[in-house]
């Protein structure tokens, strides 16, 4: 049997290992989001039965988070197959860990303004998911750099994942200001999913900017992150102003937050576009580094 054949069994075994253990891996995730986060949710009732779309949205958004912080781990080479599982079984089950404290962090500091766990369990509130689910992606985000460094030990991956929750708190309350309207109470009060579509493209955009921000492995503290922090403040306000060329050339002569906030029915439409614009704006950046 020739060596490319070898390989590509080897690679094909490598493949449906790394599959066995996410779907495992999803399995605890989701047996974890029940049981310790959302603890008064009853999932298959939810989703099976009411056909609540604001429950199906903030999971999936959560399984999202988590499939992008395994991508941390998934290229590294191990030894043998037993290796990778193990490897990719410790780094998933730490992963979901992060991800559970990044909800809770979110629910408590980023829409504290009103109890996410009732508006979307209870009211259906789809602006709510919206925003728990573009939460829970750009903590996957976060995850995937600030976990999968080969240097620097646990310290410099916790330190790398809580710099990255206060940007998304601190880009979450200056939002407001941006915009010019409550996003918070335009969820609570009116379940505007405009609102909160908007906003999550934004915590995506901005997880995955901290994502290129700590990517570079770690070779001192000062060093190190005296580069992360000139990434990522640059990152960050190139973002604002490639949203704002995107907003020109996307929606001409159009002022969005009208469209999300000033409508009977708020534009969904035009909420996706400025969540779309951050998020590609993001990506923009990230691809030129």
């Amino acid at each position: 049997m020739n060596e490319s054949l070898m390989r590509l069994i080897n690679q094909a075994g490598i493949i449906i290992i790394e599959l066995i253990v996410g779907f495992a891996l999803f399995w605890l995730g989701q047996l974890a989001y029940q049981k310790l986060f959302r603890r008064r949710l009853e999932l298959n009732l939810e989703l099976f039965v009411k056909d609540n779309p604001a429950v199906a949205i903030a999971l999936v958004g959560y399984y999202f988070g988590i499939v992008i912080a395994l991508g941390g781990v998934l290229g590294e080479t191990a030894i043998n197959l037993q290796a990778k599982a193990i490897n990719l079984a410790t780094y998933g089950a730490t992963a979901i860990i992060f991800m559970l404290a990044g909800a809770w962090v979110g629910d408590k500091f980023i829409l504290r303004q009103f109890n996410c766990e009732r508006e979307i369990i209870q009211d259906r509130n789809i602006g709510a998911a919206n925003v728990e689910a573009g939460n829970h992606i750009a903590n996957g985000l976060i995850l995937n750099s600030a976990l999968a460094g080969e240097t620097g030990g646990w310290e410099v991956s916790l330190v790398c994942w809580l710099i990255g929750l206060g940007v998304l708190i601190l880009v979450s309350s200056l939002y407001p200001r941006v915009t010019r309207y409550n996003v918070f109470a335009e969820i609570e009060k009116r379940n505007n999913p405009a609102a909160g579509v908007a906003l999550a493209g934004l915590l995506i955009a901005t997880g995955n900017i901290v994502r290129v921000a700590f990517y570079e492995e770690f070779s001192s503290w000062i060093v190190s992150f005296s580069r992360y922090g000139f990434v990522l403040i640059f990152c960050l306000i190139s973002l604002v102003g490639i949203r704002w060329l995107a907003d020109l050339i996307l929606v001409p002569g159009v002022k969005i937050s009208d469209e999300i906030v000033n409508q009977e029915v708020p534009n969904v439409g035009a909420g996706l576009i400025e969540g779309f614009a951050y998020v590609a704006a993001s990506f923009l950046i990230a691809w030129c580094f």
